[in-house]
């Protein structure tokens, strides 16, 4: 009696039929034998299910490994901008948004409070102060919507915004 363990399963394939079958070189079909892709039968022979199973096992694990690599190039790039990034604003080329808005708010509050009093100081004409007053009023109006678009226009990452026409 056969021992059912020692009999070959499917039919057995040489190394030359191998590297004809996937298109590929002697060495290479070694190589996948030496890595244990490809489980050998006898001496030269293979058996077919064995091929088939090893060739997929192989490209799976090329394509595994290959998105290991993919993943980890990812995340070093993102480690590489954060650091560019920090460098920029240690350099101060880079500023945090809410520095810039603070900066702009209060540049603009105290630009405001320098025109509330002009009128007064320019004139004691009751009619005179009240259009200075409304010019001023005027302008501090635009200067407020030019400055909230160009904040808008900073946490958009956007750039500069064209300047508003005088009324």
């Amino acid at each position: 009696m056969i021992d059912e363990q020692a009999k070959p399963k499917g039919n057995t394939l040489s190394v030359n039929q191998i590297a004809a079958l996937c298109g590929r070189s002697r060495q290479w079909v070694f190589q996948l034998v030496k890595a244990g892709f490809i489980a050998k039968q006898a001496h030269g022979n293979y058996t077919l299910v064995s091929v088939v199973r090893g060739v997929i096992d192989y490209y799976e694990d090329l394509q595994s490994k290959s998105s290991r690599v993919a993943a980890a190039s990812r995340a070093t790039d993102a480690r590489t901008r954060e650091i560019e990034l920090r460098i920029k604003e240690r350099s101060r080329d880079l500023i945090p948004i809410e520095d810039a808005r603070a900066e702009i708010a209060d540049w603009t509050s105290a630009f405001r409070a320098e025109l509330q009093g002009l009128a007064a100081r320019f004139t004691r004409d009751m009619q005179e102060r009240r259009r200075l007053e409304q010019e001023i009023d005027g302008a501090l109006e635009r200067l407020s919507r030019r400055t909230t678009q160009a904040e808008q226009a900073l946490a958009a990452g956007e750039g500069a915004i064209a300047a508003e026409p005088e009324a």
